[in-house]
């Protein structure tokens, strides 16, 4: 069936190398030719993206899935920018954290002495999330190819947004006490957030011995502070701006500008995102064929997996009633 506005091309595709493939292969607990392979062959939905797409194999069909989702995801990938990202393959990972003490002099006549200088925080893989693109033989043999790359797209743009939800949904749910000064730091007009607003929040994190690097706002406030000349005055863009995700640029306070519709309008987060918090990827956005025999559908199914929780919060500030 010829479709017209497909990103597959009708020539023969180039090879380029199978992230999925490699993924796979790296994870212990899944097996690239049973897990994928085998059962993509016989999913209409995998057989109609190698028809599209003129592949000699169905790896290339599963690598071309795969890269679907997740360039949809890159368009919403903010949450990676405001957090410390640890790959890992246990359910659970231990941080010890150093605390601030006095160093010992070492000298002839004094031996060395060790005390306890750490606190421990355990995080778990305790977030996980799927969405399934699967449908009936008859709609993905008829369907206009595009339509069923739109649905790859947008399960892996829904599980990058679930991301920064639940990490927005981490930073606003650390207690005002234990913030950077021990408390919020209420704007200097309610219901505008201003430059000196965000000069504040930066220096209460750097009295606790931090270096923040993250300013996260909802774009309410992004109107708020191109009102603000000393804002603008104080604004650059630098390499790694991309404002259709909302990184914005930079200040010449060391802040990059993360703008986000998660993020809560009338509150806003200044941090170092080395040291606040963590997440641990078990499993990064995946795609893999899909069935449901019981109601005869067939296509794909995304994946991710991952954990969640604070280490220093005195590494964040909390700016309110902005």
């Amino acid at each position: 069936m010829e479709t017209q506005g497909s990103s597959m091309s009708r020539e023969a595709p180039k090879m380029s190398s199978n992230r999925l493939m490699e993924a796979v292969k790296n994870d212990p607990d899944l097996n690239w030719e049973q897990d994928f392979l085998v059962k993509a062959r016989g999913n209409a939905f995998y057989q109609r993206v190698m028809r599209e797409g003129l592949f000699s194999d169905m790896s290339q069909a599963l690598g071309k899935v795969h890269d679907v989702a997740i360039s949809a995801a890159k368009k919403m990938a903010v949450g990676r920018d405001i957090i410390w990202m640890v790959p890992t393959t246990q359910p659970l990972t231990r941080f010890y954290l150093a605390k601030r003490g006095a160093v010992s002099r070492v000298g002839e006549t004094k031996g060395l002495q060790i005390g306890q200088r750490f606190s421990k925080t355990d995080i778990q893989l305790n977030y996980e999330y799927t969405y399934d693109a699967a449908f009936t033989r008859s709609y993905v043999e008829d369907v206009p190819f595009p339509v069923l790359e739109r649905s790859i797209a947008d399960g892996g743009q829904l599980l990058e947004e679930q991301l920064t939800s639940d990490i927005m949904v981490l930073y606003e749910g650390v207690a005002a006490g234990n913030l950077a000064g021990g408390a919020e730091i209420s704007a200097a007009t309610s219901g505008t957030l201003a430059w000196v607003d965000i000069v504040k929040a930066r220096q209460a994190v750097r009295k606790e011995g931090f270096n923040p690097d993250v300013c996260i706002v909802h774009p309410d406030q992004i109107a708020d502070l191109w009102s603000d000349d000393k804002f603008i005055h104080g604004f650059y863009f630098g390499e790694k701006v991309d404002v259709e995700r909302g990184l914005l640029g930079s200040t010449y306070l060391g802040l990059k500008i993360v703008e986000t519709d998660i993020a809560t309008a009338t509150k806003c987060h200044i941090l170092d995102s080395t040291v606040a918090a963590a997440c641990l990827m078990r499993r990064d956005i995946m795609t893999q064929p899909y069935e449901v025999p019981n109601e005869i559908r067939e296509g794909v199914l995304l994946s991710i997996r991952y954990g969640l929780g604070a280490l220093r919060t005195t590494g964040i500030a909390r700016i309110t009633g902005c």
